[in-house]
């Protein structure tokens, strides 16, 4: 007698094919779902023209940092090549690194407007490399780079030359957690970096819990080259050079810098400053 194949029933196989399905699903979800970061290209005078979101400096994508800002996703790092950028740099994206590709003395970004030549306004954001010039000296946002959050920014500013503005690197009151490290400012007509406090009374809340060092400031208004104001409390000053450091608010640790002038307040930690004449 020949013997016959066991049946399967229908709802079984049924089964089996979702189960099936469900396992293919779980294989490529993690390449699906989470793309790698990308790098995007900016170059203002391409002689090749554009193809985004391009591979280098010589096959770049965009002509502008903002186009390119506006295409990329978090995540991503946007090159900006060597060359001269007329424009106002909004980064409302989060985890994405802004960064020259030949350093500051390279690669210049001027204010079209009187606003902040780099805004901040989600967290994570690296901005390194750039020579960084506001529009004006006087208007409110006449701001080099300005850290616009309330809550943990994370921001990391590097390797930047700002000259003049009336704000060089403003910490955004009720902002926190962010890195100024071996930024050079000068010509500021107010506040080289500061470490901003919110006019709120009664309590008037401040930028907090930042690290600022190894920069260098000359310019602002007495005492404000490296300034944090009331409420600007438990932010870590150190190793700068500078024409003035204060620190207004409670829990900072003002140490190893060198400025003519110091005006820390109690409640804050002083130590291995040294007082000397640091700028022309």
């Amino acid at each position: 007698m020949s013997k016959r194949s066991p049946v399967i029933p229908r709802w079984r196989r049924r089964a089996t094919a979702v189960a099936f399905a469900l396992i293919a699903v779980t294989a490529v979800t993690p390449t699906a779902l989470f793309a790698a970061p990308s790098t995007l290209w900016v170059n203002d005078d391409s002689p090749s023209g554009y193809s985004a979101p391009g591979t280098s400096c010589a096959n770049p994508g965009y002509a502008t940092i903002q186009s390119a800002i506006n295409a990329a996703s978090a995540g991503d790092t946007v090159y900006v090549c060597a060359g001269s950028y007329t424009e106002n740099v909004s980064i409302n994206k989060p985890d994405l690194a802004v960064m020259s590709t030949s350093g500051a003395a390279a690669t210049r970004v001027r204010s079209l407007v009187s606003l902040a030549v780099f805004s901040i306004t989600q967290p994570n954001v690296t901005i390194d490399g750039f020579t960084i010039i506001p529009a004006g000296t006087v208007a409110k946002y006449d701001i080099g780079v300005n850290v616009a959050i309330a809550g943990n920014a994370s921001a990391e500013i590097a390797h930047n030359v700002v000259a003049r503005g009336r704000i060089g690197i403003n910490l955004g009151c009720s902002s926190s957690a962010s890195t100024i490290y071996h930024n050079i400012v000068r010509g500021a007509s107010e506040a080289g970096i500061n470490i901003d406090t919110c006019e709120i009374a009664p309590l008037y809340p401040g930028s907090t819990d930042n690290s600022v060092h190894h920069n260098t400031v000359c310019g602002g208004l007495y005492p404000y080259s490296i300034a944090g104001g009331q409420g600007s409390n438990n932010n870590h000053v150190h190793h700068n050079t500078a024409i003035w450091i204060t620190a207004a608010g409670t829990g900072n640790h003002v140490h190893n810098n060198v400025a003519e002038v110091f005006n820390i307040a109690p409640g804050n930690l002083a130590n291995n400053n040294t007082v000397a004449s640091v700028c022309p």
